[in-house]
């Protein structure tokens, strides 16, 4: 039964590849057991999706999360969700048609056609779709986003919004570090270009100086929201870290002060 569902599933996006774009191949189809539309994202799952009613729900308020923290304009496409039970059904899905992909337990890709997300249950599932959501989001919205930072919302957005602030598995670590006066180096951040090179470090990095960005010093967040804004205008928006610079005095020990002071209010 699984190597039959898994050919109907890689019939169907050979349908949606050849068309270049997700809806209308995926919808011609309909091969997909459980399929739903939730805020900007279509769902397509080989298994029910009545469980997870709360992630679904979690996902039609992420563009909104980002809209009204970040101003991050709303998708004018479908955002497709590929969501598989069995991590033998996904991998094969990835390796028949996007061979050039490295393996990843979820993805994000952008074609021709709309963003796509695929993942597939696992102990992080919702993690992983948040994630890769996130990332989907914002290339709908902008023309492009730089590594670190791109990795950095996906990182801080992957959480459920309860979790963002103060429960990030992130967060400890990064606090520990400001005791002792260490905040993570920009530039070294800015110098990964290259997916294969973000590493656990620069994760997590990447997340604090997002988390600093979001919950510090007020004009850091007005700074990162302008800079979003002017690549969502497709103005040339310069290095973030120099616009940092320019507008947030002692820039690291203010990143150091964020993290030792942090807590619940």
């Amino acid at each position: 039964m699984l190597k039959r569902l898994t050919n109907i599933l890689l019939g169907g996006i050979l349908v949606l590849l050849c068309a270049g774009h997700a809806a209308p191949g995926v919808r011609a189809a309909g091969r997909w057991p459980d399929e739903r539309a939730v805020g900007p994202f279509v769902c397509h799952a080989d298994f029910s999706l009545t469980e997870y009613t709360d992630l679904l729900d979690q996902m039609a308020r992420l563009q909104e999360d980002l809209r009204l923290t970040l101003d991050v304009q709303p998708p004018r496409e479908p955002i497709h969700l590929f969501l598989f039970e069995h991590k033998g059904t996904y991998r094969k899905y990835i390796q028949a048609y996007f061979p050039n992909v490295p393996f990843r337990r979820a993805l994000f890709i952008k074609q021709r056609g709309p963003g796509m997300v695929f993942a597939y249950l696992n102990s992080d599932f919702g993690t992983d779709v948040r994630h890769e959501s996130t990332h989907a989001l914002l290339h709908a919205a902008m023309p492009m986003v730089p590594l670190w930072l791109d990795e950095g919302l996906a990182e801080y957005f992957e959480a459920p919004v309860e979790m963002r602030a103060y429960q990030h598995p992130h967060l400890a670590k990064v606090r520990w570090a400001a005791r002792f006066g260490q905040a993570p180096k920009l530039e070294h951040l800015d110098n990964v270009r290259t997916l294969d090179l973000m590493g656990q470090n620069e994760y997590r990095d990447a997340w604090a100086w997002v988390h600093f960005m979001m919950h510090g010093p007020p004009a850091a967040r007005t700074e990162l929201v302008q800079y979003l804004g002017d690549i969502q205008a497709h103005a040339p928006p310069g290095s973030l870290i120099d616009r940092l610079r320019r507008r947030v005095p002692e820039l690291e020990k203010q990143f150091v002060d964020h993290f030792r002071n942090w807590k619940r209010q």
